[in-house]
C-alpha cells in the first residue's frame, strides 16, 4: 500500500472513531436521567424567593447567609450526598424558623439551586426519600 493511501486510510479510521466516540456520550448523555424536572426547579425558584432570598440573595449571591451558587455551593456540597443538601435546606433553614418550610417546598428548592448550578434537569422529580443518597458531582 502506498504512504498516501495508509494516510489516508488511517485518517479516515480516526475520523470514523472519533464520531462514534461522540455519538456514543451523547447517547449516554441523553439517556442519562436528571436530577429534578425544570418545572420543579420553576417551583422551587419561587420558593426560595419567599423562604430563603432575605438571607441568601435574590440571585443567590449571598448576604446575610453565605452564597448558594458557584464555588460556595460547590466546596459545601460537591461530592456529597443529596442527604446533606436536603438536611440544610429542609431541617435547619430559613434559620428564624428551621424546619418550617414543606418537604415539597424545599425538594423544589433543592432542584432549584442544582440548576443554578448547572445540574442537569431530566423527566423525573427530584424525590426527598428515594432520591437523598445520590452523590452531587465534585467540581
Amino acid at each position: 500500500m502506498k504512504r498516501s493511501s495508509k494516510v489516508s486510510l488511517s485518517l479516515l479510521l480516526s475520523a470514523t472513531f472519533s464520531f462514534a466516540g461522540a455519538l456514543a456520550l451523547a447517547q449516554y448523555a441523553s439517556a442519562s436521567p436528571g436530577w429534578y424536572t425544570t418545572a420543579q426547579a420553576a417551583n422551587g425558584a419561587k420558593a426560595y424567593q419567599n423562604a430563603c432570598a432575605s438571607c441568601h440573595g435574590a440571585k443567590l449571591q449571598g448576604a446575610m447567609g453565605p452564597a448558594l451558587v458557584g464555588k460556595q455551593f460547590w466546596v459545601t456540597y460537591g461530592g456529597k450526598k443529596v442527604s446533606t443538601l436536603w438536611s440544610a435546606v429542609h431541617t435547619e433553614m430559613p434559620m428564624m424558623a428551621p424546619g418550617s418550610v414543606s418537604a415539597r417546598n424545599s425538594t423544589n428548592i433543592m432542584a432549584f439551586l442544582l440548576q443554578q448550578n448547572g445540574v442537569p434537569a431530566g423527566s423525573t422529580p427530584l424525590d426527598d426519600t428515594a432520591d437523598l443518597s445520590k452523590v452531587l458531582p465534585a467540581k
